[in-house]
């Protein structure tokens, strides 16, 4: 992937989560990084003094349009529409972008970290938070049934978003991720609704 046209510090960071996504977050070298770079490693270590804030960097980009996206979602029609637009605007981005989905497949591995764990835990935390909220009020407007609470329905809904990741990973990439997010969570999110019609169906395919 080319990034000669970005800033160096930013070309680091996108080259790093080549990197991880070839090697995991153990196997990131700062060498590996330079060396596909054209650069030395202490060329690298001028922005990033230690491997530990690289990999900040990292987490920084991986969760720089959140706050987007979750202000975004809000602006839909109503608050089904509001969960749909907010999982296939990800699935969209990591479309086009999956070498991102490594960081998504590597909490666990980061959550061990002292120096990453809260880092990774706001970010899970964050969005678990955001499709939550958009749930409690889904069920207040009378759109979603309340026999499991927002906090079930957003973990169920964040779980499946995960897996499909993971699969579409193993799969390498040969379907569309957004298409099959918005296919299954049409299905997943009728499963919840208390109003049950077609149209709202038809209008999350027309998104």
């Amino acid at each position: 992937m080319g990034y000669s046209f970005l800033h160096r510090k930013e070309r680091i960071v996108l080259t790093t989560i080549d990197v991880i996504n070839e090697y995991g977050i153990k196997g990131i070298s700062t060498r590996e990084v330079a060396k596909r770079q054209g650069i030395t490693e202490a060329a690298v270590f001028k922005h990033f003094p230690k491997k530990v804030d690289l990999l900040h960097a990292v987490l920084d980009f991986y969760a720089q349009y959140d706050s987007d996206i979750s202000a975004s979602s809000l602006q839909q029609k109503d608050y089904l529409q509001a969960i749909f637009y907010y999982v296939v605007t990800y699935a969209e981005y990591y479309e086009n972008y999956p070498q991102i989905t490594a960081i998504t497949q590597s909490y666990d591995v980061l959550a061990c970290e002292d120096d990453f764990r809260e880092k990774i835990k706001k970010i899970y935390f964050g969005r678990l938070t955001a499709l939550r909220d958009l749930a409690a009020k889904a069920q207040q407007a009378g759109l979603l049934s309340c026999e499991l609470s927002a906090a079930q329905i957003a973990e169920i809904i964040l779980g499946f978003f995960h897996a499909a990741c993971l699969t579409w990973r193993f799969q390498k990439y040969a379907y569309s991720l957004k298409n099959y997010v918005a296919s299954t969570l049409q299905v997943l999110l009728n499963s919840f609704i208390t109003d049950r019609r077609e149209e709202r169906v038809r209008k999350w395919q027309e998104f």
